[in-house]
């Protein structure tokens, strides 16, 4: 063991309270971009919430969807079919598998844990329960059949990746929203260790239904403070895998050693939400005026060194742009144009005074406009750094507003921001997945209470209708026009500014395993280390 490997062990050790002796044989290390909010593994969480390793390594679904190809890979479930109306979905699960407490999984534990959502809603996070599923019932202990009220077939993304539950665990919890979940019991390759505040450990499930996997014996998390924190870790050699917005991957990267390397895909965007909860962001004239003083392809050469490109205006990924992004969609993007957007917002009733200070329409001056971005997120931060030198002609001021994740994600859930760079909060095989988590009502929430994924706060009757309408068909063409609707509507309001392309920032240091995912076997979309796509990483990597 070199003399790094045994610091990084002694660390572990010392954190985790794990004798040195007990040490795993092959642990890959990943370095965590953010410090831990606590000790939860309670899969029904938001993600800044409970730990990394509860989604990707302790609990299962029936499927995972990679939204880059649409391919369905079996989990839990081995296969599905739809019924001829798309009214029923019936799932054939897994035999053999085993909870990591030693009882059988079976049929049962799927329907227990759809109908745990129904009876706790707020568990509910991609609203399966509000989508059409009247009933989640098992036949047997292989067979599950998922019932609806009005067809819905986007809506199998989100049933496939639901988390897996014990009944025999969770049927007694009385307060699933504060469960902490501290002895998580899951079907996953590896099972929880001890937890610290700066380092969580996991180690190989040996009963894992899956022969030969996982390949390693443990999984380590560490935890940073941010971007640069976690990319010395990486150089250091430290640590074998990072999801770290490099601001030049390859000069800062890839250049320094033959074993650093990186795989970025393209799967969502970065935006700056607008909160339309408050003025000015409630007025569309002003949302629109501030998109034509924006210029992306700034931002985005700027935040990544050239690497990812600006985002399409219309926020459709460009694997997924030839069938669904509009022809409308060219007419209504807005075109950069300083001097324009500041006459039209003197037109919307935003004039300045003597000073060069934009007014309200009330007359007073606008103050300095907060731009929310997590803290140490280099790439969020460089890019709210721009956008604000890009506002200064319009006499807009900004200042640039770090909080840690949690209470990130948590300004943005309860509209107390301004306006904040985020990514789409919904991907997956079509663009139908990002506009029904970013601007469907059922995300959004009055202010103060927690929107799930509505970001911007923002509704419309014609959008909701083609949302829901385009979850009611498989015909193609209907789809086409209702996602037309969907684009055009969220263009011509401007709840959100597309800033960039939003890759996956797949970071790999190689001296000790491989497996990784890439562009030659692109086996999940990139996924973070906290998401279920993840899994398929840790059951791929192996030691050299």
């Amino acid at each position: 063991m070199n003399r790094r490997a045994l610091s990084l062990t002694l660390l572990l050790s010392a954190t985790l309270g794990t004798a040195l002796a007990a040490e795993p044989r092959t642990t890959f290390n990943v370095v965590n971009t953010a410090p831990f909010s606590g000790k939860n593994y309670n899969p029904f969480t938001p993600a800044a919430n409970h730990l990394p390793p509860t989604l990707s390594a302790i609990y299962e679904s029936l499927f995972y969807v990679n939204a880059l190809d649409g391919k369905v890979n079996p989990v839990l479930g081995t296969k599905y079919t739809w019924s001829k109306d798309n009214r029923t979905l019936t799932v054939t699960t897994r035999s053999g598998v085993k909870w990591s407490d030693g009882q059988p999984f079976s049929a049962a534990d799927v329907a227990f844990t759809f109908n745990y959502l129904k009876a706790n809603p707020g568990l509910d996070l991609t609203g399966i329960w509000k989508n059409g599923v009247k009933s989640v019932t098992a036949q047997g202990a292989n067979t599950v059949v998922i019932a609806f009220d009005k067809v819905n077939v986007p809506a199998f993304y989100y049933i496939a990746h639901l988390p897996i539950v014990a009944e025999h665990n969770w049927k007694d919890v009385k307060d699933p929203l504060t469960f902490t979940n501290d002895t998580p019991i899951g079907t996953g390759p590896f099972v929880a260790e001890t937890y610290s505040t700066q380092a969580v450990r996991v180690l190989r499930n040996t009963s894992y239904w899956m022969p030969g996997k996982p390949a390693v014996d443990a999984v380590a998390w560490f935890a940073t403070n941010g971007n640069d924190a976690s990319l010395l870790k990486m150089l250091k050699g430290e640590t074998d895998y990072g999801y770290i917005a490099v601001p030049d991957p390859n000069k800062d990267y890839k250049n320094k050693g033959a074993n650093f390397t990186y795989w970025w895909p393209v799967n969502n965007l970065n935006a700056l939400y607008l909160n339309t909860t408050k003025a000015p962001f409630d007025d569309a004239a002003f949302r629109r005026a501030l998109a034509m003083a924006i210029n992306t392809k700034e931002v985005a050469d700027k935040a990544y060194a050239g690497v990812v490109p600006p985002a399409d205006p219309t926020g459709i990924i460009p694997g997924q742009q030839k069938v669904w992004k509009p022809g409308t969609a060219a007419t209504l993007a807005p075109r950069l144009n300083v001097a324009a957007a500041d006459a039209a917002l003197t037109a919307a009733g935003y004039r300045k005074n003597a000073q060069g200070q934009r007014l309200g329409k009330d007359g007073k001056p606008l103050p300095a406009f907060k731009i929310l971005v997590g803290s140490g997120w280099t790439d969020f931060i460089t890019m709210a750094q721009v956008i604000g030198e890009q506002l200064k002609p319009l006499g807009i001021s900004t200042s640039i507003d770090q909080q840690v994740f949690a209470s990130y994600a948590g300004s943005f859930q309860t509209a107390t921001f301004d306006t904040g760079v985020s990514w789409g909060w919904g991907s997956g095989p079509t663009p139908y997945n990002l506009y029904y988590q970013s601007f469907s009502p059922e995300f959004s929430a009055p202010v103060g209470k927690t929107a799930s994924s509505n970001l911007s706060h923002f509704t419309d009757p014609a959008l909701t209708k083609a949302i829901d309408s385009f979850s009611a068909t498989s015909d193609p063409a209907q789809q086409k026009a209702l996602m037309s609707t969907m684009v055009t509507t969220v263009m011509k309001n401007q709840p959100w500014i597309p800033l960039t392309a939003r890759t996956s920032f797949n970071v790999y240091n190689t001296a000790k395993f491989t497996g990784f995912p890439d562009a030659q076997n692109p086996y999940n979309e990139g996924s973070p280390s906290d998401q279920v796509g993840a899994r398929l990483m840790f059951l791929n990597v192996k030691p050299r």
